[in-house]
């Protein structure tokens, strides 16, 4: 960046030069000055960036190693108490005794009750973190342990048994992960001795790894870092570089930095450390950090490398050894914080430069307007007003050439703003005008095009559910209003319930079913009540006005009567959170979209009723079809049983042909259908079995059953009304022989002959009732 100005400057430069004869005299002057004092500045600004930059480099490495070693010191700390700890557990009298019985004697024993209550006792004070305390004879197999399910577990091959067995001091592991449990430990191991200091087990005492993670957090907070630190710490153990805690970078923790070809990353998976479908996100991938934290001793280390904390952005490093352990401290801070220390201190000295150079400009225009200034403003209003900006005046006040010169520009100025200034005037009280009348015009076409559209819905859209909010939307989208509702009058004309409205409140009103009491409640009551218009144009003064919680932005209403065939059957509601918002045109557009939606709602109405009689109609219509059918299927015969060697009529279901296997025939089922209600069936089974039914044989079966269908109906009509002429005839034979005497006798004998050879019954018995008198008799 700074080449690329020095080179833009440079060709500045050169261009200035080429052009310097031709600028103004005061151009000149100032350009000059500016020169003389640039170029210092430049010089003595490169040289304090470079110096700069150098000692902030030095101060960063001097600050992430004062880290490290004052991290190195709080963990240093915590590994002596937890070292001091387990060794007086291993020297417990106790202890000592349970690891010197012979192996056959210990299980059971009354010292290894007693071991195991210490050991439980002591695990209580530190539950969190401490997961349990254990005893490993010199075999590396787990002979105590106070999780019960550890016992018997062998740690032969662990680092850190092997360790100690051969060091005989304590050892502190890296981190050891179990993907199959999601465990993540760290190991204190501690050598048993006997009274004769003859090396007998190794205590272990194992932790959660986030302990690690908990005594970065106690740092972070004694140590508040300023909010736009960059600084990060971690530990990692030297063993697989697992990272075990962090200052800044939580979802780093307990991955590892070796790559997927180191033969430890190998080894990993085989302990079952790591999974292998997770290998790609459990390491970082880092082999020259972990080249460099190979070579960390007791002394610190610094180097540069790249750093995953700021997504492989250089870093400045610095790692220390926490002694008696297998961790390392790093501290890092990335090489951008150098570069933004050195732009910021760069930045201050181009502001100071900026400074510098403003006053200079400033005296030089200072001392060139002593030249300049009189020309440069007889200039400036010569343009002004040749550009139109009558209203500029040269304020010179000297009495030479130059003083007379600007006294006539000025009268000329004036003289032209006065003649412009009338035309303006006048321009602008008939543009005032204009826009005024086609803004009317563009508003009553706006609204005459919602009622075309909305008589456009009416006449496509019958559903009242989906027509009323549809107006709703419409009206209040093309006129701005707040809120509209369509209220209609309940069955018994009390109350005018709301069936549809567009805003919030609205949909809160429609869902408690908000109703008002027609005469009584509102202007909407009042309205339903009158059949007449009414319009609040102020709510808060207007007495029939309701005060509706949940509208709290209404401050003006109007309510106009929907009236169908010279009944009033609602009201349509449209209010508005401006004072004033409607006039006599607004009460004249919107009763003609009242008039619209009212016929809607009448229409559909009417609709309504005729699909609903029309519905009850064929209802009754098919359950007579139903009935009738089903008394014939009672009476005698079922059907008709067609073959090639004959046919017979169906009387019952056990006459009728049983159903054979298919054997490869495809029968063919049409149903026989009368209006719709399926009176049979016509079953087709072919000759052959090699028969396909083809489209044209379907349809020509269809039209078949059709027909068979009207026909069968029609004979069972037929049928029915010669029955019922039959029944009619028997009756009117009767009652004429019955009319045929006047003798009582004898008309009873001849309605019991006549009634039981009609009937063919054995028997008819006419039996007389005695009539009881009345109460009042």
């Amino acid at each position: 960046a700074i080449g690329i100005s020095l080179v833009l400057g440079l060709i500045y430069l050169i261009i200035l030069a080429m052009q310097f004869p031709k600028l103004p005299l005061r151009a000149k002057l100032i350009i000059g000055f500016i020169f003389l004092t640039v170029v210092p500045l430049v010089i003595l600004g490169v040289v304090a960036n470079n110096a700069t930059r150098s000692i902030l480099v030095d101060q960063i490495k001097a600050n992430i190693l004062e880290t490290s070693q004052a991290i190195n010191a709080d963990f240093q700390v915590f590994v002596n108490a937890q070292r001091s700890a387990a060794g007086q557990l291993a020297r417990m009298p106790e202890v000592v005794a349970y690891m010197s019985l012979p192996q056959q004697k210990r299980a059971g024993s009354e010292q290894e009750h007693l071991v195991y209550d210490n050991f439980a006792e002591i695990a209580k004070e530190d539950m969190i973190f401490i997961k349990s305390y254990a005893l490993v004879d010199l075999n590396g197999v787990n002979v105590l342990d106070t999780i019960l399910s550890n016992r018997g577990t062998s740690y032969a091959t662990e680092e850190f048994f092997t360790s100690v067995i051969s060091a005989q001091k304590t050892y502190v592991s890296g981190l050891i992960l179990t993907a199959a449990t999601g465990d993540r430990d760290i190991y204190f191991a501690t050598p048993v001795f006997s009274e004769s200091d003859n090396l007998i087990g190794v205590l272990l005492i194992r932790y959660n790894a986030s302990i690690i993670q908990s005594l970065f957090d106690q740092y972070n907070r004694e140590h508040q870092a300023p909010a736009a630190a960059t600084e990060y710490s971690y530990l990692v153990d030297d063993v697989n570089f697992f990272v075990i805690g962090h200052s800044v970078r939580a979802d780093l923790l307990y991955k590892s930095y070796l790559e997927e070809t180191d033969p430890r990353a190998s080894a990993l998976i085989e302990r079952g450390a790591i999974k292998p479908e997770s290998l790609d996100s459990a390491l970082l991938g880092q082999p020259e950090l972990i080249s460099h934290l190979s070579s960390v001793e007791s002394e610190p280390v610094a180097f540069r490398a790249p750093s995953r904390e700021n997504d492989g952005e250089p870093a400045e490093v610095a790692a220390v050894r926490v002694p008696n352990t297998t961790w390392i401290i790093v501290t890092g801070q990335p090489v951008s914080t150098i570069s933004t220390l050195t732009q910021s201190q760069t930045e201050d000295t181009v502001r100071t430069s900026i400074i510098i150079t403003v006053f200079a400009t400033l005296l030089a225009l200072l001392v060139s307007s002593l030249f300049t200034n009189p020309l440069l403003q007889l200039t400036r209003v010569a343009e002004n007003i040749s550009a139109g900006d009558f209203t500029q005046r040269a304020n010179i006040r000297s009495r030479d050439e130059i003083g007379v010169l600007a006294n006539a520009f000025n009268n000329m100025s004036s003289q032209i703003q006065e003649l412009v200034a009338g035309l303006e005037r006048r321009v602008q009280e008939r543009t005032s005008e204009l826009a005024h009348t086609t803004e009317l015009s563009e508003k009553r076409a706006q609204q005459l095009q919602t009622i075309s559209e909305v008589a456009r819905y009416v006449s496509t859209e019958k559903d009242l559910q989906t027509l009323l909010p549809l107006i709703t939307r419409v009206v209040s989208e093309r006129f701005g209003f707040y809120h509209v509702g369509i209220f209609l009058l309940d069955e018994t004309g009390r109350y005018a319930v709301l069936r549809a409205a567009n805003s919030s409140g609205g949909q809160e009103m429609l869902a408690r079913q908000h109703r008002l009491e027609v005469g009584q409640t509102g202007i909407v009551g009042n309205v339903t009540s009158t059949g007449t218009p009414r319009v609040a144009l102020d709510t808060g003064a207007d007495a029939v006005y309701f005060n509706n919680p949940n509208l709290p932005d209404t401050r003006s209403e109007m309510a106009l009567p929907l009236t169908a065939r010279g009944v009033i059957i609602g009201a349509l509601d449209v209010q508005s959170t401006a004072q004033n918002a409607f006039t006599e045109a607004d009460v004249a557009i919107l009763s003609l979209l009242a008039d619209q939606v009212a016929i809607a709602i009448d229409n559909a109405r009417l609709i309504d009723e005729a699909q609903n009689a029309l519905a009850e109609s064929q209802a009754i219509f098919s359950e007579y079809i139903a009935e009738s059918w089903q008394k014939k299927t009672s009476a005698g015969i079922l059907g008709y049983h067609q073959t090639l060697s004959g046919g017979r009529v169906i009387t019952d279901l056990a006459s009728a042909e049983p159903k054979e296997p298919a054997n490869g025939h495809k029968t063919l089922e049409i149903p026989i259908r009368v209006r719709d209600q399926v009176i049979g069936k016509l079953d087709i089974k072919p000759v052959s079995n090699d028969t396909e039914w083809s489209e044209d044989d379907l349809s020509v079966v269809q039209a078949i059953a059709e027909r068979l269908g009207l026909a069968l109906d029609n004979a069972r009509l037929f049928e029915e009304t010669s029955t019922r002429a039959s029944r009619e005839r028997l009756v009117t034979e009767i009652t004429t022989r019955i009319r045929g005497t006047n003798n009582p006798q004898e008309m009873i004998k001849t309605a019991v002959e006549e009634l039981q050879r009609a009937l063919g019954a054995s028997r008819v018995e006419i039996v007389p009732q005695k009539i009881s008198p009345s109460p009042d008799q």
